[in-house]
């Protein structure tokens, strides 16, 4: 599918999942290399900048959750000239459909054109896809405001795979983000060139370059919440097994000289004490219960309970 919006003399592609005739055309219209084509066609794992006389070719990777868990990568291909923008893509990507709408709706009020130039063009669609990536973060947010609220509500063993669901995702746009870095900046630096948008363009590339690094701040941010929250969380649930197992020690202390005792009168032995008496068996249980309630209290002066 091809979506085409023309705001002076600048116009922008946009190909959808694109048929090889539909690609082909828009290639030949813009006079763009076939290696391009090529490139368009097959996935690329990596982010890739290229510089032509005329136009900047760009492949750059957006994270994004998946809803069946997860995260998976957008490949988002751009082809800049002085005069148009191209994308390329092969999923839909809902951002780049809100600004078709909202173009559409500019036009069909006959709205004046905010973006009349190719470069303002180019930052509104890049602070767009990062926008995008905010938007996850702020989700990713309140999900781990949720798994602390439910950690120190005693929820510890609960929240194990919630921390690491949310770790795994934030790592993963961590590492995306940061292969950005580079062939971003050399894109931007090339279409600073007399050739494209000038020295004129470097506010915009400052603006685009901004926005990148504002939200992998927050992929690390929230990545060293994540991280702290499961060191907490790892404590907390030492902390409860510790003390499991320490009034299962005390419970099976407690117990000891009940067992000791009637080992003891169990004994084959003619002299044992009380063995004629015919109360034997509760004066042995009141002394099993003397001693066990006595290493009770001095638990409980020892604060060990």
């Amino acid at each position: 599918m091809v979506t085409r919006h023309t705001r002076g003399k600048i116009t922008w592609v946009d190909l959808e999942s694109p048929s090889h005739e539909e690609l082909d055309s828009v290639m030949r219209e813009f006079n763009i290399d076939e290696r391009i084509e090529e490139e368009i066609i097959a996935p690329t794992p990596y982010p890739i900048v290229i510089s032509f006389p005329k136009y900047q070719y760009l492949i750059l990777h957006f994270p994004t959750t998946d809803p069946a868990g997860g995260t998976r990568t957008q490949e988002v291909d751009f082809i800049v000239g002085k005069h148009f923008i191209i994308t390329a893509r092969y999923e839909i990507i809902e951002t780049l459909h809100n600004l078709h709408r909202v173009f559409e709706a500019e036009e069909l009020l006959g709205l004046p054109h905010a973006t009349a130039h190719a470069d303002e063009l180019l930052e509104r669609l890049m602070r767009r896809m990062y926008g995008a990536i905010r938007e996850e973060m702020e989700h990713a947010a309140r999900v781990l405001d949720r798994i602390e609220t439910d950690m120190f509500a005693g929820k510890e063993r609960d929240t194990v795979h919630g921390i690491s669901d949310v770790g795994r995702v934030l790592l993963r746009f961590q590492t995306t983000l940061a292969r950005h870095q580079e062939p971003l900046a050399q894109f931007l630096q090339g279409l600073t060139a007399p050739a494209f948008f000038g020295k004129k363009f470097s506010e915009h590339a400052a603006h685009i370059e901004g926005e990148r690094e504002h939200v992998a701040d927050l992929v690390r941010s929230y990545r060293a919440a994540a991280t702290e929250l499961r060191a907490t969380n790892d404590s907390l649930l030492n902390a409860s097994q510790n003390e499991i197992v320490k009034r299962l020690t005390v419970v099976a202390f407690l117990v000891t000289p009940m067992t000791v005792l009637s080992s003891l009168f169990n004994m084959n032995f003619r002299a044992l004490p009380f063995q004629e008496d015919p109360h034997a068996f509760w004066i042995i249980v009141v002394l099993g219960l003397l001693v066990s309630l006595t290493a009770f209290v001095f638990f409980k002066s020892r604060k060990w309970l």
